[in-house]
């Protein structure tokens, strides 16, 4: 098991805007209790807070025939069984649907990988993109299914799909799925993020990225006792929005105050200037008892994953994209 970590145990992708030490201990014990909002719960208050437009069972239901085509990572068939499975269920609901191809040289040689847009048409000049990798991390010893990583968002992404519907009033959104977000063997600069370094690249070369105003990108978002943190470099207008939203449908306990800095698929737009947030929860556990001890391991499974926290992370995007909408109008008037 390769040792490149990108939650919170390797230097590399995690940097704690926080104590250490015999606070930092306090504070994991006294998160641990907020979040032990256990599923019985976590269920009651999305059933009663649910908008019938994002369906949080439904986006598990997608989740289960993701997890169960198997591990996933870049360049294998079950990968492009995957690709086939988002084309499918994006067309089915109207969207147009784009594949970018790209071969990335990787420390196990050159790897084909592929990005998918699908496109909900605006009438509004720019774009707002919601993005999140596909892809599961390679092991040679375990079997890794990445049911929350690289599953949930996945499958979350399809069902916004669903929910936002091929047009809409406003800004064109790109619904965003980056292939090999995961480093083959170690965490570095040049083993990772290959898919959104290269979209980088490829929106640079149309003279696209100009038009993109923001990107969220979404990361393990499926855990039963959801904590998303604050993303400490996002700018505060964009956090603020989301976080308000999550106040007002009543998901404030799953958006916590904390903030952190990590290295995802968000970050090569954010060094090209894009104002971008990081929604992950980074300590996944299926059960209070098994806190933070979950990612990158064989426990990452279809059990351990909540509709419920589908479903909260979904009601807090798409209602939080008005507010988005009207920070771009005011600061368009301004330009």
């Amino acid at each position: 098991m390769s040792s490149d970590k990108k939650i919170g145990r390797g230097p590399m992708r995690f940097i704690a805007i926080a104590g250490i030490g015999a606070f930092a201990l306090l504070l994991l014990v006294a998160f641990g209790i907020k979040r032990v909002a256990y599923k019985d719960e976590n269920q009651r208050a999305s059933a009663a807070t649910g908008t019938g437009t994002f369906q949080g069972e439904r986006a598990y239901d997608t989740l289960k025939r993701i997890v169960a085509i198997g591990p996933r990572p870049p360049g294998s068939p079950e990968a492009e069984t995957v690709r086939q499975l988002i084309r499918t269920e994006v067309e089915a609901a109207g969207l147009e649907f784009r594949t970018f191809p790209f071969d990335a040289d990787t420390p196990l040689g050159k790897r084909a990988m592929v990005n998918l847009v699908a496109v909900v048409k605006g009438n509004r000049d720019g774009v707002i993109a919601l993005s999140n990798h596909y892809d599961t991390k390679y092991f040679e010893d375990i079997r890794f299914v990445g049911a929350n990583d690289g599953g949930s968002t996945t499958a979350w992404m399809i069902e916004m799909a669903r929910a936002l519907g091929p047009t809409r009033d406003g800004r064109t959104i790109w619904l965003v799925w980056f292939d090999g977000e995961e480093a083959l063997k170690e965490w570095s600069s040049a083993d990772s993020l290959y898919g959104s370094r290269d979209m980088v690249r490829r929106l640079r070369r149309t003279k696209e990225l100009a038009h993109l105003k923001v990107l969220i990108n979404l990361d393990m978002i499926g855990d039963c006792y959801l904590g998303v943190f604050r993303d400490a470099g996002a700018p505060s207008w964009l956090q603020n929005a989301v976080w308000k939203t999550a106040a007002e449908h009543g998901h404030e306990r799953h958006f916590l105050a904390d903030p952190r800095v990590i290295e995802d698929d968000h970050m090569p737009f954010r060094l090209a200037g894009v104002p971008c947030m990081n929604l992950i929860d980074y300590e996944y556990g299926g059960s209070p008892l098994e806190h933070g001890a979950n990612w990158h391991t064989e426990r990452d499974t279809i059990d351990r994953v909540c509709p419920a926290s589908l479903q909260a992370v979904g009601d807090v995007i798409y209602h939080a994209l008005p507010a988005i909408e009207s920070f771009l109008d005011a600061q368009a008037r301004l330009d």
